[in-house]
């Protein structure tokens, strides 16, 4: 049986997702709602993983990681159904993000360096996957909005 989410979940949910660290206290105030009620929520939208996490926001330009760019990938035919497939470009950790699209590319990952140079070495590291054809890469010169603002639910 398909659980229900509700409006209240769902205020519950945009309200998280704009400051997941509020007092439980003020939340509940907020939404107009019994403190014991929206923890039993809260704990509900947790164990039907639509909470999947807590997460701090990092500015990571200030760690220095100030080159952000996103590789565009070509792979040889069928790749895309190899359990394999870039494998060790997942272990990356300056691989945010990687996934199957389509158009003119295959695949694309979002990555995060320290410089020109940490770039290169993670670009290489990818083309060294026998099944990447060739990758194109697009620097990102400025972000408007990134994923950490999407919050769709009205």
């Amino acid at each position: 049986m398909e659980e229900k989410i509700d409006e209240t979940d769902l205020n519950i949910l945009k309200e998280l997702r704009t400051d997941c660290k509020q007092p439980l206290k003020e939340l509940a105030q907020k939404l107009k709602i019994h403190p014991n009620t929206l923890m039993q929520r809260i704990k509900r939208l947790e164990n039907l993983k639509i909470i999947r996490s807590y997460q701090a926001d990092i500015d990571y330009e200030k760690l220095g990681y100030d080159m952000h760019a996103i590789a565009m990938i070509r792979i040889r035919r069928r790749g895309l159904e190899k359990k394999t497939l870039f494998k060790h470009v997942l272990g990356l950790p300056e691989v945010e993000g990687l996934y199957a699209v389509t158009g003119i590319a295959d695949c694309m990952a979002v990555v995060k360096t320290k410089g020109r140079d940490d770039l290169l070495r993670v670009l290489k590291e990818i083309q060294t996957d026998e099944d990447v054809l060739r990758t194109t890469t697009y620097l990102v010169l400025d972000t408007y909005k990134d994923s950490r603002k999407f919050n769709p639910i009205k």
